[in-house]
């Protein structure tokens, strides 16, 4: 007879381990279908604020597709650096406008500068011409900003 009680409680014992383990299967399927819902949307708004942008003849700074070179810059940028940005295709880009470099210091004078001494920061892509890219820190120096600082990526 004392196999019968020791029988129940080992079937109990056996039942309550089933029931221990945790299946993380469909919690991984819901985390990828948000990852990929996430790539999706995102990619989406980035190109949707692209045509918004050309739309208004604006382009904003995230809309541009400007590849800096890898560097150690540990300045990062603050709301009162001006930046210029210098396209592969030669394009110069201040606040949205693009123009001549032959305008720039004098649309860099017509800026409004802040409370402190405020910071130019070249965007030059990496494909662009270095002649371009000297004449804008040159016009930036021409224009009354001693500070110019040429952005660059973090080394993968």
């Amino acid at each position: 007879m004392q196999s019968g009680p020791a029988t129940q409680a080992e079937e109990l014992d056996e039942e309550a381990g089933l029931f221990s383990e945790i299946n993380i299967t469909p919690l991984t399927d819901v985390f990828l279908v948000l990852l990929i819902i996430f790539m999706v949307v995102s990619s989406s708004m980035v190109e949707a604020e692209k045509q918004a942008a050309q739309a208004k003849n604006l382009v904003s700074e995230r809309a541009l597709s400007v590849l800096t070179p890898e560097g150690t810059g540990e300045s990062p940028l603050i709301p009162k650096d001006i930046v210029i940005s210098v396209t592969p295709d030669g394009t110069i880009y201040l606040e949205g406008d693009t123009f001549p470099i032959g305008e720039l210091a004098e649309r860099l004078r017509k800026v409004e500068r802040g409370a402190a001494a405020t910071r130019v920061v070249v965007r030059g892509d990496q494909e662009a011409q270095y002649k371009l890219v000297w004449q804008v820190i040159r016009a930036a120096q021409a224009a009354g900003f001693p500070d110019v600082a040429l952005a660059s990526r973090a080394k993968d």
